[in-house]
């Protein structure tokens, strides 16, 4: 397991994408962010749905380190993560102190307001690209379908896109940062 170096970046998170080249099935894969402090942070839908259907119409909800660590356990817990075969990757993108806190503020903004959630066009990589967007890291949204791998090559693409992390990803709170191994 190594420690990502996480000063002067913000990350994304992908839930299912085994290496840098491994490309997942649409509905394989979750995308979650990294804060500049380290601190793991996605946008997730709740309930059943307006039509009873999972994925369209759900409530959206915002959870931090806090919120993962009690409904997805795996997500935050490389141990865990390696129990239950829940690969991921990493990508971090060198930013600025100011991007670094418009990027934190946009999460902090979803979470006092996550709306609601739908699989297509308003979910987890959404969002996420959102954030982007809000602290000028990107310019505009995803290309093609919102998937968290479309996200992914949009920000490897940049470059300012470092190396890529893959495996058992975990988050430890060290003070008012996380130290993140894989």
């Amino acid at each position: 397991m190594a420690t990502v170096a996480i000063a002067g970046y913000v990350g994304l998170v992908v839930r299912g994408k085994v290496s840098h080249a491994h490309h997942p099935g649409n509905l394989e894969q979750h995308a979650d962010c990294i804060l500049s402090n380290g601190a793991p942070v996605g946008f997730y839908g709740t309930g059943g749905g307006s039509s009873g259907s999972i994925g369209m119409g759900m409530s959206g909800v915002v959870w931090d380190y806090a919120g993962m660590l009690v409904h997805r356990p795996y997500y935050v817990d490389a141990a865990m993560a390696a129990r239950y075969g829940v690969h991921s990757t990493i990508l971090l993108v060198r930013v600025s102190g100011t991007e670094a806190t418009a990027f934190d503020a946009a999460w902090t903004s979803m979470r006092s307001s996550p709306g609601g959630f739908n699989i297509v066009g308003n979910n987890c990589s959404t969002h996420a690209s959102n954030a982007f967007i809000a602290a000028g890291i990107l310019r505009g949204g995803i290309p093609g379908l919102d998937t968290p791998d479309h996200l992914y090559d949009q920000l490897y693409a940049l470059p300012r896109a470092t190396p890529v992390y893959s495996g058992f990803v975990g988050f430890t709170p060290a003070g008012a940062s996380f130290t993140v191994t894989v």
